[in-house]
């Protein structure tokens, strides 16, 4: 049966407990949310870029999904590179990369590849940092609560509010950056609808000058021809009332011209025509009715 020759058993030998489920360990899983792709999981590296929930990407692990039109649930709420932005990231000047541990020195888990430019913070997770969606500079909480400005502390680009978004937000902030996103995704595609009105409406009245310059060269060009066809018309005329009044004209339309009783005119042009007095004798045939004088 046991328990004999002296042997005291202990409390959790005779006593089965209830086992607590494994806990994270939540250093190491928010050093990792910080230093890994959200979509593939894999080491970041530059170029770096962020969602507008604040997800921290591998630029071409991104690219590569979009052209491949994934349906990652981490990647849904991204359409196109305009639901991204790359990231102007401070590098941390005392950063080593990490090698192999061979146990013979000391290795700081919790250093950080990247700071802040402002307060020199280290961006592992235990602060917390935003970026810009308007210039993508990244920038510690502290810095932008404590140094408050209307422009940019790293590159001078002015930004409101609205521009900052937060890295790696917890699941209790999940849903106000996610309505964030909604704002100013619907606050910017106002603006694009009012920027193409108004360059319609700019087109509309360049074009409404224009066809009014045109009209106006056509009735000006249709006043220059009607001129010209007036001046032309009196030119016609006028050699017209010249000829007409040519005083041989004159006497050809008087009705008592002939050209038999022209002095100027010869016997064998006058025999051309019925008024000469040859032609008068001449005897004509029994049918002939008619017998017409041209004058």
């Amino acid at each position: 049966m046991g328990c004999d020759g002296g042997t005291i058993p202990r409390r959790d030998e005779l006593v089965k407990t209830k086992k607590k489920p494994e806990q994270k360990d939540k250093d190491s899983e928010r050093l990792y949310r910080w230093r890994h792709c959200a979509a593939s999981q894999t080491r970041l590296k530059a170029p770096i870029v962020a969602c507008e929930m604040g997800r921290l990407y591998n630029k071409e692990e991104v690219l590569t999904r979009l052209l491949d039109r994934s349906t990652d649930a981490s990647m849904s709420h991204i359409k196109g590179l305009k639901d991204i932005k790359e990231l102007n990231l401070t590098p941390n000047p005392g950063f080593k990369q990490e090698g192999a541990n061979k146990g013979d020195a000391y290795t700081d888990h919790q250093a950080a590849e990247y700071i802040c430019p402002v307060t020199s913070l280290e961006m592992n997770g235990k602060y917390r940092f935003s970026f810009i969606w308007s210039c993508g500079c990244v920038l510690s909480e502290r810095a932008l609560k404590e140094v408050k400005s209307e422009v940019c502390h790293k590159c001078g680009k002015p930004y409101s509010d609205e521009d900052v978004v937060p890295l790696n937000p917890s699941e209790e902030e999940q849903d106000a950056v996610k309505a964030c996103m909604l704002s100013r995704r619907v606050a910017a595609k106002a603006a694009k609808k009012a920027k193409k009105e108004a360059k319609r409406s700019a087109e509309g009245e360049e074009e409404e000058a224009a066809n009014t310059s045109k009209g106006k060269k056509a009735a000006k060009t249709s006043e220059d021809a009607g001129a010209s066809t007036s001046k032309s018309t009196v030119r016609v005329n006028g050699l017209a009332s010249a000829v007409l009044r040519d005083k041989d004209f004159e006497k050809v339309r008087s009705n008592g011209f002939s050209v038999a009783s022209d002095p100027k005119a010869s016997e064998v042009y006058k025999s051309l025509f019925d008024t000469h007095k040859t032609a008068q004798k001449k005897q004509s045939a029994h049918w002939v009715t008619c017998n017409p004088q041209y004058f």
